[in-house]
């Protein structure tokens, strides 16, 4: 049996510069190199920390894609075509100070889909990320996040995100995307050995917006209790062999997903 690599050069060049840029001290800046963190004291640094938009870390939450299972089995010439709900967790912390006064740290997601394994969004689903973030303002983030994870295939995925506060304290925003390239993904249970089939690639755009009722004051311990709404719209393309996709009962082609949660 051969097991072939399937990770693509653009994954494995993200991963080194994470590496650089995360794990360099904050001494190697010049002294008169300017930092958004120059303007913080260490307890005030938790402001510059959160993962999620501007002032969140973790997200709790409810996702409809319509038009996400195709049932085979029922039907195979006309097979009848349904939606996926799914309950998710995400979250993103970023302690860690980088080269170039940012932040760096680490993401994860966590869902499980309903019905269960009648879907590739179906069933459970993780992944977890190293995250950079070199642009750290108060109201303007910018990160990329390198990692892997799981649903109807394993994966490697690049995510780049850009956030931006809105009305300060009260309303922010964030959008990502995340690309799963065929050459990371591997078929769990394919034709062959589940190493070198073909895998799936996807294309994933999300943009969220983060409503708090009580105002962020970037904070510890005034923010940790201040829950806010997450409502977010996803835009998904999935590509890949036809055939081995209806295993997994979907189509090739652009999906919609809505969804709302909970911010903290």
């Amino acid at each position: 049996m051969r097991l072939r690599m399937r990770w693509p050069h653009p994954i494995a060049a993200a991963s080194v510069l994470f590496t650089a840029l995360a794990l360099a001290p904050d001494a190697a800046r010049a002294d008169d190199d300017w930092s958004p963190r120059d303007e913080y004291s260490l307890d005030d640094n938790f402001s510059l920390a959160y993962g999620l938009g501007t002032s969140h870390f973790a997200s709790v939450g409810i996702v409809y894609m319509p038009g996400s299972i195709v049932d085979y089995e029922e039907d195979e010439q006309n097979p009848p075509i349904s939606g996926t709900g799914s309950f998710t967790v995400a979250a993103a912390v970023l302690p860690l100070p980088t080269l170039f006064g940012g932040m760096g740290g680490m993401e994860a997601d966590f869902s499980i889909g309903f019905p269960a394994f009648k879907s590739y969004f179906g069933g459970f689903g993780a992944n977890l990320g190293l995250v950079v973030q070199p642009i750290s303002f108060q109201h303007l983030r910018a990160s990329l996040a390198v990692g892997g994870g799981f649903n109807a295939h394993g994966y490697g995925y690049l995510k780049p995100r850009i956030a931006f506060t809105i009305v300060p304290g009260y309303v922010d925003a964030d959008a990502t995307y995340r690309w799963i390239p065929d050459t990371a993904s591997n078929i769990f249970g394919g034709r062959e050995d589940g190493l070198e089939d073909e895998g799936f690639g996807e294309h994933k755009l999300r943009a969220s917006l983060y409503v708090s009722f009580r105002p962020r004051t970037g904070n510890r311990e005034e923010d940790f209790g201040k829950v806010g709404v997450h409502l977010f719209y996803e835009y998904t393309r999935v590509s890949g062999d036809e055939e081995e996709l209806a295993r997994v009962r979907i189509r090739p082609g652009d999906y919609m997903s809505f969804g709302l949660a909970a911010a903290l």
